[in-house]
């Protein structure tokens, strides 16, 4: 069955965030319907936030679980994926190409994944079907299959991914880094050809009653559906989920001191890609919106960027070059990344530590933090032109630990940061001594 997991957007619910550039647009129907999130309680106790809007027949859920494939036994590295995979392969009495061929006469769409800190399911369906979609899912959680075809279809395919990551730039760049800075940690951990043929269908079966339990169940809905008209269907599919499993308990992620040197992966391509971390902020900093607007500044606003500028745009080294905030729950990062040509990376890696180390030093100047902000709050309603991505970006702000108004106060946290907040986040993180880099290609060095 297709992998339809393009509208999941667990992971990083800092790219609710993350907005194009624009100047301030007037009030859209997104951002009025969003001043009003419901927070809705079924008669069961399940708790939902809720945009109701009727301008589109459709229905947009979003539903996650705070841990994932970090809960992994030891050894069985890869379980989770196969868990989301399998999430549409049957359920009840309908085999893998009844459950597929149903899915398509309600054009529905109904998938799962299983990340490190979360697992998530996307849904969504038309008005006219909603209750036949609600009953896929409901059998999807309660009556799950696990028919053998489906099943090693599921390892191979991982098996198969598993393979050709050995030859992905960016997946070899990651793992490099991983394993440099905080090695022997559940984010470092990755799946093997032999952990995966470790699999079982009971191991399957085991995570899933550990992952997907009523009591940390997040549930986000926008589209033409009442409060009224969604509390039982809230019953219906989470009612029977198990209770009581014990959250998965992870220790924070401390990095070892950044390397002096590249770390350097020989990978034959025409291009070094080009992997920078360095320490980052939690979400629940008060500094956290003064690093994200400097993080604009540096590296994550497109065209307006200093890297950019520096790197693309004056020198012609890089098509792209971007910076970001990862914020995983126990691990927190400044990260970017870049391609160039393989006799080109140390002048790279030199040109992004002088722009870090010239950021630290003098911080941003004010024409930047009003630019920064132009951006960061004017273009945030087109974070919400589908309920798709609305529904997407709410269970992320959720998943941040804000409150169901978020939407309505987010642009006033920006608003709110000053050029002396930014100089003194840029004096304490902007120092390129405490970059790791990682090089994935063939680059020449001295």
């Amino acid at each position: 069955m297709k992998r339809a997991l393009a509208s999941l957007c667990a992971v990083f619910a800092l790219g609710a965030c993350q907005t194009m550039q624009t100047p301030t647009p007037p009030l859209t129907r997104a951002q009025s319907e969003l001043s009003n999130v419901q927070v809705v309680t079924s008669p069961g106790g399940i708790t939902a936030w809720l945009v109701s809007e009727t301008f589109v027949p459709s229905i947009a859920m979003q539903v996650s679980w705070q841990g994932g494939s970090a809960a992994e036994p030891v050894g069985k590295d890869g379980l989770g994926w196969v868990l989301g995979y399998m999430m549409n392969e049957g359920a009840g009495d309908m085999d893998t190409t009844a459950y597929g061929a149903r899915m398509q006469d309600l054009n529905m769409e109904f998938a799962c994944g299983v990340w490190v800190d979360w697992t998530t399911c996307g849904l969504s369906t038309l008005k006219a079907t909603a209750d036949d979609s609600f009953e896929m899912m409901r059998l999807a959680f309660n009556k799950l299959r696990m028919d053998d075809e489906p099943f090693e279809r599921a390892k191979r395919e991982l098996a198969v991914g598993l393979k050709e990551s050995e030859s992905n730039p960016k997946s070899v760049s990651g793992r490099a880094m991983n394993d440099a800075l905080i090695p022997g940690h559940p984010y470092a951990r990755y799946a093997t050809a032999e952990t995966v043929s470790s699999i079982r269908k009971q191991d399957v079966i085991a995570l899933k009653s550990r992952l997907m339990t009523r009591d940390r169940l997040m549930v986000v809905v926008v589209g033409d559906i009442t409060a009224e008209e969604l509390k039982p269907k809230l019953d219906l599919v989470f009612g029977t989920l198990p209770t009581g499993q014990p959250p998965m308990v992870l220790p924070d992620a401390v990095a070892k001191s950044a390397q002096a040197h590249p770390i350097i992966k020989q990978l034959p391509q025409p291009q070094t890609l080009i992997l920078f971390s360095g320490p980052g902020v939690r979400r629940d900093d008060p500094d956290f919106f003064a690093a994200y607007t400097l993080n604009y500044i540096l590296g994550g606003g497109g065209f307006s960027s200093r890297l950019v500028d520096d790197v693309r745009e004056r020198r012609g080294l890089t098509y792209g070059i971007a910076t970001g905030l990862s914020i995983q729950p126990h691990y927190w990062r400044w990260t970017g990344s870049t391609s160039t040509m393989n006799d080109k990376a140390e002048e790279v890696i030199r040109l992004i530590r002088e722009n870090i180390a010239r950021l630290g030093k003098d911080g941003p100047t004010e024409a930047e933090l009003v630019d920064a902000k132009a951006y960061l709050t004017g273009a945030f309603p087109l974070s919400f032109d589908s309920n798709a991505k609305t529904a997407s970006n709410l269970l992320g702000f959720w998943q941040d630990g804000q409150g169901a108004d978020y939407v309505q106060h987010r642009n006033e946290y920006f608003e709110a940061v000053t050029l002396d907040d930014l100089k003194r986040v840029a004096s304490q993180y902007m120092k390129p001594e405490d970059f790791t880099f990682v090089m994935v290609g063939q680059p020449v060095t001295d």
